[in-house]
């Protein structure tokens, strides 16, 4: 099998610092520079920019950060850190599957009942299905990783 499959690298563990750091000053830093632009003018029409750029300013440091803390590796990277991220990776895309097939479900029953006509809603494009993605198998392979790494501490005393 791994003869078929490529091995995918993970980034070295010192990346989650810097996931932690694009997490935290991404969207100040980001809005910082657009208000440079604006106050610049290299931005004529600020209404318009935002109207387009406004979801790239906010997803953009979100889904560097939370990529660089999933594809980095763990101090330890055993067989076992390995199969709790591919299980996190493997139910977060169920998940984003069942709820974006879901959604149109549950906005329409809203919709009747607000007494408004059926619709499709909008999902919150590709940037947000990778936000939703990213954050789960992130939390998810934390806490299944905290939970084993306790029962191990339990068992060796």
């Amino acid at each position: 099998m791994k003869d078929v499959m490529p091995q995918m690298k993970l980034l070295p563990y010192r990346y989650k610092r810097h996931g932690l750091w694009v997490l935290i000053i991404g969207i100040p830093f980001m809005t910082l520079i657009t208000f440079a632009l604006i106050t610049v003018g290299l931005i004529p029409k600020s209404d318009a920019f935002f109207d387009e750029w406004s979801k790239p300013i906010i997803y953009y440091p979100i889904i560097i950060g939370l990529a660089l803390l999933n594809f980095s590796e763990e101090r330890e990277e055993d067989e076992m850190v390995q199969h709790l991220r591919y299980q996190s990776f493997m139910l977060g895309v169920f998940y984003l599957i069942v709820g974006l097939l879901m959604l149109p479900l549950f906005t329409n029953v809203v919709r009747l009942l607000e007494g408004r006509a059926v619709g499709m809603p909008d999902v919150g494009g590709m940037w947000g299905a990778l936000v939703l993605l990213l954050f789960y198998t992130y939390a998810s392979f934390r806490y299944k990783l905290h939970q084993i790494r306790k029962a191990l501490e339990t068992d060796a005393e």
